[in-house]
């Protein structure tokens, strides 16, 4: 799968550039270098399933920006506008604001204008006591729709001998 830099950029309020067929980077009005993307995942339906991940290369608190949402809504409708496959993420645990990461998930799908379209299936991994927040997008028109819903709820069930999370 290659994403397309130009048609983000013909809606993306931030110049986008591409690094790969996946990884984009933008920067804000503020100057915080934002990188954004997918990696396949070799554990969750092979090919067919990619890790979402947005990732501030600044390292600093970036100040509130909602231009940060919209490029990130540019993405991720260019990644569903490709094919039929499926939308994984993992809300870091690294600074213990995983749970404000899963709600900003929840958020763009509930405020993105195409978002009954898709269907979103987010879950809590529970490590002994240690929660991960994680969810599933994908296409409703996705001809095994159903199938993916219930490899996600056993992948869920499984997922503590795949991935080895600590805390940090």
């Amino acid at each position: 799968m290659r994403l397309s830099v130009n048609n983000i950029n013909q809606v993306s309020p931030y110049w986008v550039i591409q690094l790969d067929d996946l990884t984009f980077r933008f920067i804000t009005k503020n100057g915080i270098v934002y990188r954004v993307g997918f990696r396949q995942d070799p554990y969750f339906l092979g090919e067919r399933a990619y890790h979402f991940f947005i990732s501030n290369d600044s390292e600093i608190t970036a100040p509130k920006d909602v231009d940060v949402f919209k490029v990130i809504t540019c993405v991720l409708e260019e990644f569903f506008s490709q094919d039929s496959s499926v939308m994984l993420y993992i809300c870091d645990p690294y600074d213990h604001r995983e749970n404000v990461r899963d709600n900003l998930y929840k958020r763009w799908f509930n405020n993105y204008p195409r978002h009954n379209e898709l269907t979103l299936q987010a879950e809590e991994l529970n490590f002994d006591g240690y929660i991960v927040y994680t969810g599933m997008i994908l296409r409703n028109d996705n001809p095994d729709y159903k199938n993916l819903l219930d490899t996600y709820k056993a992948f869920v069930k499984r997922a503590n001998s795949i991935y080895n999370i600590q805390p940090k």
